[in-house]
């Protein structure tokens, strides 16, 4: 448990010395650098991870008495309205540890690179092999700034009714490809009436890009790629919309408007619908909303694309981040080493708030992957720690994820509601987002 500390503390000495060397003395108004854990600091999140990182608070306090943690409950979506304009506004008035969704994170340190604190500056490094390399990356600058430690690393769940697929006499866990769960979702139709997939085919929120997203993921890809060049359009994001189209044609998609409540329809069991993908955090949604459902829905990693490949994808996360508005950041990153750097910290974060944690020591240990009998004992955490180990790509969002997402959701609507063609329409929504951007296209 003192590893954490003495990185503050090297930090702090280093800091100290360039002060010394330069004749600088210290400010009133000087951000507090100098590893000296104490005073007040707050953190913006919003319901279940603040109840997580909540009860870490009384464990840090027993080993820096006096710290004061006011954990807030800002809203999400309102905490990125509130983030962003803080930023907007050179800091001013955000909080000194902040919550930050993976899709924001691209898009802060684009925009407002100069308003998170680079952790390495309090060895945030030494962390990096403590988490997947993707998830970590994911909240790194283009220069290896660390400005985000990874809190909730959901790896997507594909659920499945196994009641269902009995019915229809299919053995889901032979299927290995998604074509191949294409031509069983036909069987399941014919047998059982039940649609494969549930889709909100008019587009009314973001989520219905999900399952795009993470066709896309399987293959390595996504809207941009590493260096920010538009890839929508690519082979990836191409076969992962004919795969979407091709089961909308064979009648195998129940078009659901995208709404919390119609989720839960589908969770209980009231609306025959035979599949759910979503990231990992799912499990624990089934679990308290459909209690009577135990024993008829599976969990599993999804499909691969291509015969052979990734059956893993990263489906969404969060970090906690310094501004460097931050008047006390020594003891905002030593609150956020506890809890998500330590053993004894993410266990507690993880008790309190349920979110799946990316921390290794934490997945690696005792008891966290058992199983569970709602999903007929199977070890769902293994399933997640399995997917996480892969080989997934880094998420880069970018500053352009919005524009590109709602690029993509017009165009799956015209090939869902129109029958348009997916390459032809994928071009033009890669074209409309470089001309709104400024971006490449990347080469195909």
């Amino acid at each position: 448990m003192t590893k954490p500390w003495r990185r503050v503390a090297t930090a702090a000495v280093a800091t100290a010395a360039v002060a010394a060397l330069v004749g600088c003395s210290a400010q009133a108004d000087k951000p507090q650098t100098d590893g000296d854990i104490s005073g007040k600091i707050t953190v913006w999140t919003w319901n279940a991870p603040g109840e997580g990182l909540r009860a870490a608070v009384p464990a840090f306090q027993k080993l820096h008495p006096g710290v004061e943690i006011d954990v807030q409950d800002v809203g999400n979506p309102a905490i990125w309205e509130k983030i962003t304009t803080g930023m907007a506004a050179g800091g001013s008035g955000l909080a000194d540890v902040l919550n930050i969704g993976i899709d924001y994170m691209g898009n802060y340190a684009e925009k407002f690179p100069d308003q998170l604190v680079d952790l390495r500056d309090f060895g945030a490094d030494d962390l990096a092999a403590e988490f997947p390399a993707g998830a970590w990356k994911s909240g790194s600058g283009p220069d290896g700034q660390v400005f985000g430690i990874p809190y909730e690393v959901n790896a997507a769940g594909f659920f499945f009714r196994t009641d269902l697929f009995e019915q229809a006499g299919l053995d889901y866990s032979a299927i290995t490809t998604w074509d191949e769960l294409l031509d069983a979702g036909v069987i399941l139709k014919e047998k059982t009436g039940a649609s494969l997939f549930s889709m909100d085919k008019a587009g009314t929120v973001g989520d219905s890009a999900g399952l795009f997203e993470l066709l896309m993921g399987l293959q390595g890809s996504f809207y941009f790629n590493a260096d920010g060049e538009i890839t929508m359009n690519g082979e990836e994001g191409v076969r992962a919309l004919e795969i979407i189209k091709k089961a909308n044609d064979l009648g195998l998609v129940e078009d659901v408007p995208g709404t919390w409540d119609n989720l839960l329809v589908t969770l209980r069991g009231e609306r025959d619908v035979a599949t759910s993908s979503s990231g990992g955090w799912l499990s624990g949604v089934i679990e308290s909303e459909a209690p009577d459902m135990a024993g008829k829905w599976g969990v599993a990693p999804p499909k691969a694309v291509t015969a052979g490949g990734l059956t893993g994808a990263v489906n969404g996360g969060t970090y906690l981040s310094v501004p460097s508005s931050s008047k006390n950041q020594a003891t905002a990153w030593a609150f956020i080493d506890f809890a998500l750097g330590t053993l004894e910290g993410q266990q507690l974060t993880y008790e309190g708030g349920g979110m799946f944690p990316g921390f290794k020591p934490m997945l690696e240990s005792p008891g966290f992957v058992a199983p569970n009998e709602y999903f007929g004992g199977t070890k769902v955490n293994q399933i997640f720690i399995d997917e996480l180990n892969q080989d997934t790509p880094v998420v880069n969002y970018t500053s352009d994820y919005a524009r590109a997402l709602k690029a993509y959701v017009d165009v799956q609507t015209r090939v869902l509601l129109n029958g348009a063609d997916p390459k032809t329409e994928l071009d033009q929504a890669a074209n409309q987002v470089a001309q709104q951007t400024g971006r490449t296209l990347a080469s195909k």
